[in-house]
C-alpha cells in the first residue's frame, strides 16, 4: 500500500542497496546498509560520477530510498559522520524512526492548509493576473487547488507558493492534468484543479517530499493519540 508508515526497524536491514539524495546536489548516490549499531546506520560511502568520495556537513539531512523484495520504502535522516568498517569508509547516519512504503513515480498527497498564487496561461501565450486560492493537497510531484470554474487538462499555469517551510517563495510552471467538480450545495460547485510540477529540481523535490513526509507523520500521530 502506497503511502503506508512502517517502523523503519522492520524494514532496513544489513545488505540493502540505497539510493541517496542530498538537498545541494541533483544526482542519486549509491549505497549499502553494511551495519546497525544502536541508533546509528551505518551505509557505504557513496562516489560520485567522477568517482570522488561524497562527504556531507555534519547534520545535513538527506533523502534515501530502499529495496526490499518487491517493496521500496523512502525515509529521511541526518548525517552524523564518517568512520572505518575494516577497509571500507562509510557514513555514520541517525537511524530513522520510520520509512514510507511507496510505488515507483508515485508520492504520497497530504492535505495542508496554505495558499497558492494561480497564473493561467492561455493558448496564446498570455498570463493571467494572479489570483491567491485554496490549497486542497499537495505532493513532492504536484498540487491541487480549488477553482470557481472548470478548466481544461493541458492547461499551462503558473504558481507562486510561499508556505513550504525550508523551500522560501517557489513559482513554478505546472501543468493541469486533472479537474474534478466538487458539489457545495443546490447548483453550486467547485472545482478541484491538480497541476503536475515542470522542471522541479531534485533540491525543491526533495524539501517538499520532506514536508509532505512530516505533515502525514503529523497526521498519523494525532490519529494514535486520539485512540
Amino acid at each position: 500500500m502506497t503511502g503506508e508508515i512502517l517502523q523503519a526497524g522492520k524494514v532496513l536491514k544489513v545488505g540493502q542497496r540505497l539510493e541517496v539524495f542530498l538537498d545541494n546536489r541533483e544526482e542519486r548516490l549509491s549505497s549499502r546498509i553494511e551495519d546497525i549499531k544502536g541508533d546509528e546506520l551505518i551505509v557505504a560511502m557513496p562516489f560520485d560520477d567522477k568517482r570522488v568520495p561524497v562527504i556531507p556537513m555534519q547534520g545535513e539531512s538527506l533523502y534515501a530510498q530502499a529495496a526490499a523484495g518487491s517493496s521500496r520504502y523512502r525515509f529521511f535522516t541526518t548525517f552524523r559522520g564518517t568512520a572505518q568498517e575494516g577497509n571500507l569508509p562509510v557514513w555514520r547516519l541517525e537511524f530513522p524512526a520510520t520509512c514510507e512504503k511507496f510505488q515507483d513515480r508515485a508520492f504520497v498527497r497530504v492535505k495542508v492548509n496554505m495558499y497558492v498564487k494561480v497564473r493561467f496561461v492561455d493558448e496564446e501565450g498570455c498570463i493571467a493576473e494572479p489570483v491567491l486560492t485554496p490549497v486542497v493537497d499537495l505532493s513532492g510531484n504536484g498540487i491541487c487547488f480549488a477553482w470557481p470554474k472548470p478548466v481544461k487538462v493541458g492547461t499551462q499555469v503558473g504558481l507562486e507558493i510561499n508556505e513550504i517551510p525550508d523551500v522560501g517563495p517557489l513559482e513554478i510552471m505546472s501543468q493541469v492534468v486533472r479537474c474534478t467538480p466538487v458539489q457545495r450545495g443546490d447548483d453550486d460547485y467547485v472545482y478541484q484543479v491538480g497541476a503536475s510540477f515542470q522542471h522541479l529540481s531534485r533540491n525543491i523535490a526533495n524539501k517538499i517530499v520532506h514536508y509532505v513526509f512530516t505533515v502525514q507523520r503529523e497526521i498519523i500521530a494525532k490519529g494514535i493519540g486520539k485512540d
